[in-house]
């Protein structure tokens, strides 16, 4: 048995402590990106069982807020900094400082679903290794989310076919958050949690659809929308893999 979706009720808890809670980002940008937050929170309920379950939300926290609030998930949250984690931390989430690009490894065998919601795209070594990591902070049979931009997604090739940068500069890691400085295929995503030794990898194309911010580009995303329907050029890869039970 896995855990009913309310949607009701998750608009309220979205709207209450995401959309009007203290994050980096402005009100309106979880306005306009609430699709993929309700996407990746019914994903978890299709996974999930009734039961409370111990769950690690590493980025921005807002999924690990919401399983919180929605099912009294024991949520952590794990980041570099910033004022977002003094926020979860009232909240009620347990908060840890961990940059994914420095060789350390705060958790082992600790818990039962991690999220690993658009961050991979923002860091600039294999991401195998940070995939490893988390790997080792699973409890066997533990259960990771990823979702990141698809490389082939529409607006990639729109950008390349208008000359304007994709991405940012490739550089060596600071303690600070880096920009977009790669992004993956189908193929190469599954190639990196299988380097880093996870089972049951199971990635789909996804169009989690939300409005661009820049009027002109808004206007391409509503023209060239028809096109979602060839899975390739939909903007989001979703990863479903588990850590090996022994």
């Amino acid at each position: 048995m896995t855990r009913i979706y309310d949607a009701k009720q998750f608009n309220t808890v979205y709207s209450e402590l995401i959309c009007r809670g203290s994050f980096q980002e402005s009100p309106e940008y979880y306005q306009l990106y609430r699709s993929r937050y309700e996407t990746l929170v019914k994903q978890y309920c299709d996974l999930a069982p009734p039961t409370p379950l111990k769950v690690l939300d590493v980025g921005g926290g807002q999924l690990g807020l919401l399983c919180n609030k929605l099912w009294d998930d024991d949520a952590y949250v794990a980041d570099i900094g910033g004022i977002h984690l003094e926020y979860l931390q009232h909240q009620g989430l347990k908060v840890v400082n961990w940059n994914l690009c420095l060789e350390e490894q705060p958790f082992k065998a600790e818990f039962d679903f991690i999220f690993f919601s658009e961050v991979i795209e923002h860091l600039p070594l294999p991401v195998h290794i940070v995939l490893e990591r988390l790997r080792i902070a699973l409890k066997p049979g533990g259960t990771i989310i990823c979702s990141t931009p698809n490389l082939y997604r529409l607006r990639n090739v729109v950008y390349m076919a208008l000359g304007k940068q994709i991405y940012d500069y490739f550089r060596v890691p600071e303690n600070q958050g880096l920009g977009h400085v790669i992004e993956y295929s189908i193929d190469h995503l599954r190639w990196q949690f299988e380097k880093a030794g996870f089972e049951n990898c199971n990635i789909e194309y996804c169009q989690m659809h939300h409005s661009p911010n820049d009027l002109v580009f808004r206007v391409m995303y509503w023209i060239g929308s028809p096109l979602f329907l060839i899975p390739r050029f939909r903007d989001n890869l979703v990863a479903i893999a588990q850590a090996p039970s022994n």
